[in-house]
C-alpha cells in the first residue's frame, strides 16, 4: 500500500511538474526588438546625426507593447539642444483594437488612458503596429552581400517616391531571420523575401537629409519582468474593457 502510494504521488508530481513547463514555455516566448532612428544634418560639411532615437517593443499573440519616447527641442538663449526621453508605455490588443498606455513598464504601472484604435491609426511616438506605410517601389537593384559582426546581410538599392518627391534608400536585410510581426517596410522586404533589418531614405536632390531606421532583433523569448507585465496588463484589460 506505501508503494502504491508513493508511485501514485510521484506520478502526480511530474504531471504538475510538466505542466508548469509546457505552460512557461507558452507565456515567455515572442518577439523583442529595438527600433532605431536615426536624422541626419550637414554641419561644417560634415554628415552629422541629430537625432537618435531608440525605442524597444515586444510582441505576443496578438498583443504589443511598445516604449513611447518624446523628443524636446531646449532652447537656452542661441543655443539649442535635444532630450529625448520616455513618457510610457502602450498595450495594444491588435485583436480587439482596445490600446491602454502606462506610465512605466512594470506589473504594477499606472494605467493612464485607454481607447479604441483602427488599421489607419498613426500613433505619435512608439513602434506602430498598425498602418505601416510601405510606398510603392521603383526600381530595387541588388548590391553585394556584407558581413558584420560574423552575420551575413544581403543589400539593395531601391527607389521611390514620397509626396511627389523622389527618394532613394540602401536595404540591409537578415535573411537568417524568416519570419517577424516588426516590419520596416514590407514591400521592401517582400521584393528581397528576407527581413528588412536597416533602412536610410534619402531625398535625391537633398542627399544629406537623410534618415535611417533600424531593427534590431534583441530575442524571441521574455525575461521575467516582462512576463509578469504581459500577465498583469492582460488582467487589466479584462477588468477596464475599452467602451
Amino acid at each position: 500500500m506505501s508503494s502504491l502510494f508513493m508511485i501514485v504521488r510521484y506520478t502526480f508530481v511530474l504531471v504538475i511538474f510538466s505542466n508548469c513547463k509546457i505552460t512557461h514555455r507558452i507565456v515567455d516566448s515572442g518577439e523583442v526588438v529595438e527600433d532605431v532612428n536615426t536624422f541626419w544634418k550637414t554641419v561644417n560639411s560634415i554628415d552629422t546625426p541629430y537625432i537618435n532615437i531608440s525605442q524597444k517593443a515586444w510582441y505576443q499573440d496578438g498583443i504589443g507593447i511598445t516604449q513611447i519616447c518624446q523628443i524636446n527641442f531646449v532652447t537656452n538663449g542661441s543655443d539649442q539642444s535635444i532630450n529625448i526621453s520616455t513618457i510610457g508605455y502602450r498595450f495594444l490588443d491588435l485583436k480587439k483594437k482596445w490600446a491602454y498606455e502606462y506610465n512605466g513598464l512594470s506589473d504594477t504601472a499606472l494605467m493612464m488612458r485607454k481607447y479604441r484604435f483602427s488599421d489607419t491609426t498613426r500613433f505619435i511616438g512608439g513602434w506602430n503596429f498598425v498602418n505601416r506605410i510601405s510606398h510603392p517601389i521603383d526600381s530595387f537593384r541588388i548590391l553585394p552581400d556584407t558581413t558584420i559582426s560574423k552575420i551575413t546581410y544581403k543589400q539593395a538599392k531601391t527607389s521611390f517616391l514620397i509626396n511627389k518627391t523622389k527618394y532613394e534608400g540602401i536595404c540591409i536585410f537578415r535573411c537568417d531571420i524568416k519570419k517577424s510581426n516588426f516590419q520596416i517596410n514590407k514591400a521592401i522586404s517582400n521584393q528581397m523575401g528576407c527581413q528588412l533589418a536597416f533602412f536610410r531614405k534619402y531625398p535625391v536632390e537633398n542627399p544629406q537629409s537623410k534618415n535611417d531606421e533600424e531593427i534590431k532583433f534583441i530575442s524571441n523569448h521574455f525575461p521575467d519582468s516582462i512576463v509578469k507585465v504581459f500577465t498583469a496588463w492582460k488582467k487589466n484589460e479584462l477588468l477596464y474593457t475599452v467602451e
